[in-house]
């Protein structure tokens, strides 16, 4: 695969579900890639660490203030805050030309959306939605939203319900800034959380079957996306 800007591009539904890939974008970062993100909701109805919220949070502000902290530790150059409601993701044309417009500025050579079979129904939603941008963003339509752009490589990342992979990154060298990410989100981030993450890590990195491979990400290929490799 022939690489021209090295941009990657991660659509999120929520302000720290960039986690699921966050190990694989701190190794492209150290390649040279460049990440950008996309968060489709508002993240207004997460729990506060897994507790009952308190009347005096402002949920919006508190998780837009944990990403902006989080981004620039991950190294996000810019994030697109599309605003839909938390917990009422849906498909709408308006929605994916927003997300097209995106996708055609950005140019990724890397995407990386939800799975279609996750917990939360916005990352559900968030496959559905992020499989049809990216390929109406290579397409004939809406000429007024940029030039066409097809990304090579689109990625279904694992979320709260294990897939079945097809590809696994080693990200043993990250897994520690892995864990400090998640840490930054104080309100969402409990115990239990950041072990099952560290958990899963250690299943797919025993999967690498390798010498000092302990951690590593799984994900999937959008079958409507088929990577393009080998081209010159």
């Amino acid at each position: 695969m022939k690489i021209k800007n090295k941009n990657i591009l991660i659509i999120s539904s929520h302000a720290d579900d960039h986690i699921a890939c966050a190990g694989t974008v701190f190794k492209l970062r150290e390649r040279g890639y460049v990440p950008y993100e996309i968060v489709l909701t508002d993240s207004a109805e997460g729990p506060h660490n897994g507790k009952k919220q308190n009347g005096n949070i402002n949920m919006v502000e508190l998780r837009n203030s944990e990403l902006t902290a989080a981004s620039k530790y991950l190294g996000i150059k810019k994030t697109y805050l599309l605003k839909q409601p938390d917990l009422g993701l849906t498909y709408s044309k308006a929605l994916l030309f927003a997300i097209v417009k995106v996708i055609r500025k950005v140019k990724p050579e890397i995407g990386f959306i939800m799975n279609s079979n996750d917990w939360h129904p916005d990352h559900r939603e968030n496959f559905k939605i992020g499989s049809e941008a990216f390929k109406w963003a290579g397409s004939g339509v809406k000429k007024e939203l940029g030039n066409f752009w097809r990304t090579p490589v689109v990625l279904v990342a694992e979320g709260m319900i294990p897939i079945q992979a097809n590809i696994l990154v080693d990200i043993t060298d990250y897994e520690d800034k892995k864990t400090k990410l998640w840490k930054m989100y104080e309100s969402q981030a409990t115990p239990g959380l950041i072990n099952y993450e560290k958990s899963l890590g250690s299943i797919r990195g025993y999967q690498l079957r390798k010498n000092g491979g302990k951690a590593a990400e799984a994900f999937s290929t959008d079958p409507t996306s088929p990577i393009i490799l080998f081209d010159e």
